[in-house]
C-alpha cells in the first residue's frame, strides 16, 4: 500500500498552538512524523496564537506557504451548510470544517479567491466538533444525514500524519441515521484499512481526464492510482463514490472523458458506487484577476463563458447540457441503477438532462435515500 500515498511537498515547519497540544490529532502527528524520511528536517513550533505565524517574517515576505503546517484550536462552528449559489437546485448536504487550504495546486480551485491565507491548516480540537455533531444528529428527525469533508481541504492528502479520517469514521460507525463522505484526489488510504468498524462511510474521489489531472491539477494523484484506490476501498467494505466535477469543455474532451469512465468501470465494482456528482467548472467574480497574478495557466478561462444569476462565470447552456447528457448516458450505458446527480445547477438544467422536473431539495434527498437504501 505505501506505493500508493501521494508524496506531498515536504513539510519545512509546523506550527501547534500551545492550546491544542495535549489533543490526539497533535499526538498523532508528532508519532507518524518520525516514518517518513521526508519529515526528517520539520520543525515542530509551539505558539500561543496563529498571529505568531502571521506576523513573522518569513510568512509575510512569502505568500508561498503549502511547506507550512498549522494545528489550530477552532473557535467558530465547525458545521455548516453546503454553499449553494442563489437559483441552483442543492440537496440538504452539510460540510465539517476540519482545515482550510490544500496540500494540492488545482487552477482552478475557489480557494485561491476565498481565503487570505496560503500556509495548510489543521483544526485539532476535535471534542469541540463531536459535541456540535452530537447537537446537530440529535435535532435530526426521520431524515437521513449527509455530511462530508473535503470543500475547504483535502480529506486524505494529510491523513498519514494526521489520522484524521480513523477519528471521524470510528464516530460515525454507530450513527444509522448519517453517512458521512470523505472526498479526495490521493491516493492516501492505508489509514482507511486499519478501521474496523467501516460503518456509515463512503469514501468519494473527484475525478477528472488524465490531460487535466497533469495539467491543471498539480500533485495530486494521477487517474491510474486513483481509480486502484477507489477499487481496494471498494474491496475492503466501504462503499464509494465519485465527482466528475469540475467536467472542463475543450477539444477533445469527448474522447478523454469517455477514456475515463472505460477505465473507471473496468476496474471498480459498480455494486459499490453510492453515487456520482456531474458539474461543470465555474467560478467566482475577481478569480481571473487572482491567478493572473499567479502567473497560473488561463486557458480554463478561455472558452465563452457567461455571469449566471449567482454571480459565477459558467459555460453557455447549450455547452453544460452536451456535457451531462454524454457523460450520464456513458455512464448508464454500463449500469442503469447509478445515482447521477448535478452539483450546483439549476432546475431548468435537470430537466435538460434528466427530462425531468425536480421543484424541491426534499426531491433530490429522497433520490440520494433511494440509493442508500438499495445498497443495504
Amino acid at each position: 500500500m505505501n506505493n500508493l500515498i501521494l508524496p506531498i511537498p515536504p513539510l519545512k515547519k509546523i506550527y501547534i498552538q500551545k492550546s491544542v497540544i495535549k489533543t490526539i490529532i497533535v499526538r498523532n502527528i508528532k508519532k507518524n512524523i518520525k516514518k517518513f524520511d521526508e519529515y526528517k528536517n520539520t520543525k515542530i513550533i509551539i505558539i500561543e496564537s496563529i498571529k505568531v505565524l502571521l506576523q513573522s517574517e518569513e510568512y509575510i515576505n512569502d505568500k508561498e506557504n503549502k511547506d507550512i503546517l498549522a494545528v489550530l484550536e477552532h473557535k467558530g462552528k465547525f458545521i455548516h451548510n453546503c454553499p449553494g449559489s442563489d437559483g441552483v437546485l442543492c440537496c440538504h448536504y452539510f460540510i465539517i470544517n476540519t482545515g482550510i487550504n490544500c496540500s494540492y495546486d488545482c487552477d482552478y480551485c475557489f480557494l485561491q479567491n476565498y481565503t487570505n491565507i496560503s500556509f495548510l491548516t489543521i483544526f485539532a480540537n476535535t471534542d469541540d466538533l463531536f459535541n456540535e455533531l452530537e447537537s446537530k444528529i440529535k435535532r435530526i428527525k426521520n431524515t437521513h444525514l449527509r455530511i462530508g469533508t473535503g470543500e475547504f481541504t483535502d480529506s486524505l492528502s494529510l491523513d498519514h500524519l494526521t489520522q484524521y479520517s480513523e477519528i471521524l469514521i470510528s464516530y460515525f460507525a454507530d450513527k444509522k441515521n448519517s453517512t458521512l463522505e470523505l472526498k479526495t484526489k490521493s491516493s492516501n488510504i492505508k489509514n482507511l484499512l486499519n478501521v474496523k468498524n467501516k460503518g456509515n462511510t463512503v469514501i468519494s474521489w473527484s475525478l477528472n481526464t488524465e490531460y487535466n489531472i497533469k495539467k491543471i491539477e498539480k500533485h495530486t494523484a494521477s487517474l491510474k492510482n486513483r481509480i486502484k484506490a477507489a477499487n481496494i476501498i471498494a474491496q475492503s467494505g466501504y462503499y464509494i463514490a465519485f465527482h466528475f466535477d469540475p467536467l472542463i469543455y475543450y477539444k477533445n474532451w469527448k474522447n478523454e472523458y469517455s477514456s475515463l469512465i472505460r477505465e473507471l468501470f473496468t476496474n471498480i465494482p459498480t455494486n459499490k458506487i453510492r453515487w456520482i456528482s456531474l458539474g461543470t467548472f465555474r467560478y467566482s467574480s475577481g478569480f481571473k484577476e487572482i491567478i493572473k497574478l499567479k502567473k497560473i495557466n488561463e486557458t480554463i478561462t478561455k472558452e465563452e463563458m457567461f455571469l449566471s444569476s449567482d454571480n459565477k462565470f459558467r459555460y453557455l447552456s447549450l455547452i453544460r447540457k452536451e456535457m451531462y447528457i454524454f457523460i450520464k448516458a456513458l455512464i448508464h450505458q454500463i449500469n442503469p441503477d447509478i445515482f447521477v446527480y448535478l452539483c450546483m445547477e439549476t432546475k431548468e438544467m435537470w430537466k435538460k438532462v434528466f427530462s425531468e422536473e425536480i421543484r424541491s431539495p426534499k426531491i433530490l434527498d429522497e433520490k440520494f435515500e433511494k440509493r442508500r437504501k438499495e445498497l443495504l
